[in-house]
């Protein structure tokens, strides 16, 4: 009994490397796709870090006490979640571009990594732009007026509730 258990062993061992093997072999051109595009989306959770220490460096009594807009597991649902949903994607259309539309020269794995670049590479510049002060530059400056603002997402209340709060209480000391 003991040497038709390790056969099937043995069979289930080789087709699963077997798999394994043929997957990887199969999308290997898609792989330099996905690393750029994993890239990009772990420098966005860092921008977002970077951000989240800059709101409460800015606004220290303003800021959540409880919970951080970046935690741990934030950066492990990016991991769990957005990663492998990315992933899929470049890989969808890596079989949609080889296997379904074989005499069509568009490359739709390189144009889906593309949108996921430029996706995350808004996010990022979202994170930079996102409460800088007069010092910081003109490129944040100029940014802030293009992009959306995040710093409102660690506060309970809205970014211009706080600009109206702190507009008083600027007037009130310049007096």
């Amino acid at each position: 009994m003991s040497e038709g258990y390790s056969f099937w062993k043995y069979f289930a061992c080789s087709i699963i490397g077997s798999s394994v093997g043929w997957i990887v072999e199969e999308f290997k051109p898609s792989f330099p796709l996905a690393i750029v595009a994993v890239i990009f989306i772990v420098y966005d959770a860092i921008t977002a870090r970077k951000l989240d220490g800059r709101v409460r460096n800015a606004y220290p009594d303003r800021v959540r006490k409880k919970e951080s807009r970046f935690s741990s597991y934030l950066f492990g649902k990016v991991v769990r979640q957005t990663i492998p949903e990315r992933l899929m994607l470049i890989f969808l259309a890596f079989i949609v571009e080889h296997w379904v539309f074989i005499h069509v020269t568009i490359p739709f794995s390189y144009c889906i990594a593309g949108v996921i670049c430029i996706e995350q590479f808004v996010s990022i510049l979202e994170n930079e732009s996102s409460c800088r002060n007069d010092r910081d530059g003109r490129i944040y400056r100029m940014l802030q007026r293009i992009l959306v603002d995040k710093t409102e997402r660690h506060f309970d209340v809205s970014l211009d509730e706080l600009k109206k709060e702190c507009e008083v209480s600027n007037e009130g000391t310049d007096n």
